[in-house]
C-alpha cells in the first residue's frame, strides 16, 4: 500500500479501512447543494436508523462510486468534509478506496473569538474561519461582543471600531448555515463594559468609579461593571433588541463574567445585607428574562457561579454554564463533578492560549484542552466550547490560533491527537506546505517562552517600563535567555524552510517573522537595554511598528489599529512624532 498516500484526517474517524484501489475523479466528482449536503452522479447518499448516533455517518469508496450513509443532516455534513480532507489530499489517480464509520464524541464543537479587544477580522477572513472550523468538524461560532456591533444610537462607542453591521451578519449566518455551524450570539451584560462606561454618557449605569486595581493586578482606569439595578436591564433589553435579530439561533452567550467591582461601589450596602453573589443571581436572572422574551436560551460564563456552585439551584435549568479555565492547573475535574452532581447541563472552555504573547503557550494550551475535553466526556457535558482571546492590544499573530484549533477539533470529536498529527492536518489542510514545516514553525514559537500563565515573559518585558524590564530580569534569575534566543531561532528557522501556498500561508509568514522580531526585540532588551537606548533597538522598534499595521491590516480592519499600534509606539513615544496609520 502507497502509505505516502494515505490521506492525514482530524480529527481522526472513530474507524477506518483503507483499501489499495482509487476511484477515478470523473467518477468522484460531487457538490455540496443548497443544503450543505454532498451530491453527484457517482455520490449516493442515505438517510436511515444504520447510524446509531445522530452526527455520525458512515462512508464507502468503491469501485462503485462513494456511499454515504447518516442519521441525520448534520451526520451528512460531517461526512462531506471527510470527503472534502480526503480530496485535498488526493493526487491524480482519485480517491483510495476507504470504509470509515465515525460519530463525535461531544455533541457541541464550538469556537468562540474574541472581536473585540482591538481586532475585528475582515469579513474575507470571517469567510475563510468558517471555511476551516467546517473543515475540523466545528458546529459552533461565536462572536465576544462588548461593543464592536453598529448599534443606532451609540454611534459614540463603536465609531472607530469597524464593528460588524446587521448585513455582514446576514451574510454570515447564511454561510455558518450552509455548512452546519450554529452562529450563536455573543454579548456581555454585567462585567467587561468598559468600553461602555469610559464615556461620560454611560456612567450613570456603573457599579463605580474607577481607577481600581482588579484581582489579577491590573490597574483599570475605566469601570468595568454595570451597577445591577432596573436601569442596566432596561438598557441591556435595548441592545438586544438591536442585536439579537441578527441570529437564527435559539441561543445566546450573556458573558457575565469577571464583575470586578460588584459589591465593591453602589451595591456594597445591598452586598453587605443580602451578598454579592444574590445580587448576582437576579441580575443574570433578569437578563434571562429579557431574552427568553425573545427566543433566546441563555448560556453564560460560569466563574462566578464556580465559587458557590450551590446557587445553580436558583437557576433555571434551561440556563446553561460554560466552565472556563486556561492553565494547566484548572479544576475542571472538581468543577464538571459538582456540575454533574447538581445534574446541570454544561459547557467546558479550554482556550488557545495565544493572548498576552508574540505566539502562544501551546504546551499549556494542548494540556489545558486535553483535561477539559476528557473532562467533559466523563462527566457527561454538552460539549467544548474552545477561547480565543485578545487581552491588551490583541498582539498575537492571527494564525497562531490554528494549533489549538486543530488540536481541540481532534479532542472534542475523539481521540487526543499526537502533535504531528496536528501538524500535518494544518500543513496539508490550512497552509498546504509541502515541506511539512510551516506548522511545526508555530508550534516551536509556542514554545519559545517558559511562562505558562496569563502573560508571556516576552510579552511583558517587551511593554514594561525600563525599570519595570529591569526588575522583571532581577526577579527571574532562572531564565536562560539564550535558550529563548535559541527557540526563536529555530522556529523563524523552520518558517524560512517552509514554502505554504496559500493565501492564509503567505500571510502567516508575515506574521511569524513579525511575531520573531517583537519576542527578539524583547529578548535584547532582558540583556540590559532596559530603556532601549541603542540605536539598534531604536531603529527595529520603528521597523516593527510600521510592519505591524501593514500585516494587521491583511486579516482584520483598521478600527483598532490605533490602540493597538500605540501601546507599541508607547513603549518610546519619542521616536514616533507621527500618530498616522495606514489605510486598507
Amino acid at each position: 500500500m502507497d502509505g505516502l498516500r494515505i490521506p492525514k484526517l482530524l480529527p481522526a474517524p472513530k474507524s477506518a479501512l483503507w483499501g489499495d484501489g482509487f476511484l477515478p475523479w470523473q467518477k468522484a466528482e460531487f457538490e455540496m447543494d443548497a443544503e450543505g449536503f454532498p451530491r453527484g452522479a457517482f455520490l449516493k447518499l442515505s438517510f436511515g436508523d444504520g447510524i446509531r448516533h445522530p452526527q455520525g455517518y458512515s462512508i464507502k469508496v468503491s469501485p462503485d462510486g462513494i456511499s454515504v450513509e447518516c442519521r441525520s443532516p448534520e451526520g451528512a455534513r460531517n461526512a462531506a468534509q471527510t470527503l472534502k480532507q480526503i480530496g485535498m489530499q488526493s493526487d491524480d489517480r482519485g480517491f483510495r478506496f476507504v470504509e470509515i464509520s465515525d460519530w463525535p464524541d461531544l455533541e457541541t464543537r464550538g469556537f468562540m473569538l474574541d472581536i473585540s479587544r482591538c481586532k475585528v477580522p475582515t469579513m474575507e477572513e470571517l469567510v475563510l474561519l468558517v471555511d476551516r472550523l467546517a473543515l475540523f468538524k466545528y458546529n459552533r461560532l461565536e462572536l465576544y461582543t462588548e461593543h464592536t456591533y453598529a448599534f443606532e444610537g451609540h454611534e459614540l462607542v463603536w465609531a472607530d471600531a469597524s464593528p460588524m453591521t446587521p448585513r455582514q451578519y446576514e451574510h454570515l449566518n447564511g454561510l455558518c448555515a450552509a455548512v452546519g455551524i450554529e452562529l450563536v450570539a455573543n454579548m456581555n451584560g454585567l462585567g467587561h463594559m468598559e468600553r461602555w462606561l469610559r464615556y461620560p454618557e454611560y456612567q450613570h449605569l456603573a457599579e463605580s468609579e474607577a481607577p481600581f486595581v482588579d484581582p489579577l493586578g491590573t490597574v483599570r482606569v475605566f469601570p468595568t461593571t454595570l451597577y445591577p439595578d432596573e436601569n442596566a436591564l432596561a438598557f441591556m433589553d435595548s441592545l438586544y433588541g438591536q442585536f439579537l435579530p441578527n441570529f437564527a439561533s435559539d441561543k445566546i452567550n450573556i458573558g457575565g463574567d469577571e464583575p470586578w467591582e460588584l459589591g465593591m461601589g453602589r451595591s456594597r450596602e445591598r452586598a453587605e445585607k443580602v451578598g454579592k453573589y444574590q445580587i448576582y443571581l437576579e441580575h443574570i436572572l433578569g437578563l434571562n428574562e429579557l431574552c427568553k422574551k425573545r427566543g433566546k436560551k441563555v448560556f453564560f460564563w460560569a466563574d462566578v457561579l464556580m465559587q458557590k456552585p450551590e446557587y445553580s439551584e436558583k437557576l433555571p435549568e434551561d440556563m446553561t454554564p460554560i466552565l472556563w479555565g486556561y492553565y494547566l492547573d484548572h479544576p475542571y475535574e472538581e468543577q464538571c463533578s459538582s456540575m454533574k452532581k447538581l445534574g446541570r447541563k454544561f459547557l467546558v472552555a479550554p482556550g488557545t492560549s495565544t493572548w498576552n504573547s508574540f505566539g502562544s503557550r501551546w504546551d499549556c494550551a494542548r494540556q489545558n484542552i486535553i483535561t477539559a475535553c476528557e473532562c467533559a466526556k466523563k462527566y457527561g457535558a454538552l460539549g467544548s466550547m474552545l477561547t480565543q482571546w485578545g487581552d491588551n492590544g490583541n498582539h498575537q499573530p492571527w494564525c497562531a490560533m490554528y494549533p489549538a484549533i486543530a488540536h481541540h477539533a481532534a479532542c472534542a470529536w475523539g481521540e487526543v491527537p499526537t502533535e504531528e498529527q496536528v501538524c500535518n492536518a494544518l500543513d496539508r489542510l490550512v497552509f498546504f506546505d509541502s515541506t511539512g514545516e510551516f506548522s511545526r514553525s508555530l508550534v516551536a514559537l509556542g514554545r519559545t517562552d517558559p511562562v505558562q500563565k496569563l502573560f508571556s515573559f516576552h510579552h511583558k518585558m517587551f511593554f514594561a517600563t525600563p525599570a519595570g524590564a529591569e526588575k522583571l530580569v532581577r526577579e527571574n534569575p532562572g531564565y536562560d535567555l539564550g535558550a529563548m534566543e535559541s527557540a526563536v531561532d529555530f522556529a523563524l528557522a523552520l518558517a524560512a524552510t517552509s514554502k505554504p501556498e496559500s493565501r492564509d500561508g503567505r500571510i502567516s509568514m508575515e506574521e511569524v517573522a513579525l511575531a520573531g522580531m517583537m519576542t527578539r526585540w524583547a529578548l535584547k532588551r532582558a540583556r540590559g537595554d532596559f530603556d532601549t537606548e541603542t540605536t539598534g533597538q531604536k531603529a527595529d522598534l520603528k521597523f516593527i511598528a510600521s510592519e505591524y499595521g501593514r500585516v494587521w491590516l491583511s486579516r482584520a480592519r483598521v478600527g483598532g489599529l490605533a490602540e493597538s499600534l500605540g501601546l507599541i509606539r508607547g513603549v518610546k513615544p519619542e521616536l514616533f512624532k507621527s500618530q498616522w496609520i495606514p489605510q486598507s
